[in-house]
């Protein structure tokens, strides 16, 4: 059986990206597949981009990493794009929308945040017709290939698995939750995919969401030395899964 890490949203956080990496490496998993958002928010974001270039087989864009990308013009946006330099930026500005690929028979689509885009935003709570989109063919993930059934997307920093009705046919809904922010429980988060990896035929295959500690203090020591901005909201936020940002975003 092959394996799989999902991770997402690592945000620069230095600490918690090399936490979940060592995890992923002493479970003996060699691919790693990235939902978006390697940078901002956090202070290691050229840290970040070069680890997941290093290690990630597949990687699709995020909200941050597209706001920083376009050169937002917004101060904090700025503040990234100096941070990691001009080869950076022209890398997360060609990262793909989506990735799909079979596994035990299943097709299974990635994006950042949905079908609709990297800054469409879907909780769990979104409403049945959203949450039904989120297996849709569109422009942004293609219209010439076969609709998901099981898709798996980050953005909103809260790890889950639900089961969506479309059509006569049950579907999976994953979240990935965020190795860098995690907005639902203080630990880094991934998710582990087992299966047979471009297996045509129906096999078994498991979901697995994995929750680490890290060095959050060391984490807001570096936040502070860099004068990353909004760190002390930042750091809050790391401390206690709880949104605390309150200037204006890079999205």
């Amino acid at each position: 059986m092959d394996k799989i890490a999902i991770i997402a949203d690592v945000h620069g956080n230095k600490h918690a990206l090399d936490a979940v990496l060592a995890d992923v490496k002493q479970r003996g998993i060699e691919l790693i597949y990235n939902l978006g958002d390697l940078a901002g928010k956090g202070p290691a974001s050229d840290y970040a981009i070069d680890r997941c270039r290093e290690v990630c087989q597949v990687i699709v864009r995020g909200n941050w990493d597209d706001g920083i990308a376009r050169e937002e013009d917004s101060e904090i946006a700025a503040w990234y794009r100096a941070q990691i330099g001009a080869e950076r930026v022209a890398y997360l500005r060609n990262l793909p929308n989506s990735f799909d690929f079979r596994l035990s028979g299943k097709n299974v689509r990635l994006y950042h945040a949905s079908a609709q885009g990297e800054y469409h935003r879907v909780h769990p709570q979104s409403g049945v017709e959203k949450l039904q989109g989120m297996f849709a063919n569109t422009p942004f993930t293609g219209l010439d290939c076969p609709e998901p059934d099981i898709a798996i997307y980050g953005d909103i920093h809260g790890a889950y698995m639900l089961s969506v009705d479309v059509g006569d046919v049950t579907k999976t809904l994953l979240n990935a939750g965020s190795v860098g922010n995690p907005l639902d429980l203080p630990l880094a988060t991934y998710l582990i995919l087992t299966g047979v990896l471009d297996g045509d035929a129906p096999a078994p295959f498991s979901l697995d969401f994995v929750r680490l500690t890290y060095d959050i203090d060391a984490e807001a020591a570096l936040s502070r030395q860099v004068g990353q901005p909004d760190a002390e909201a930042y750091i809050v936020e790391l401390k206690t899964a709880v949104y605390r940002r309150i200037q204006k975003k890079a999205t």
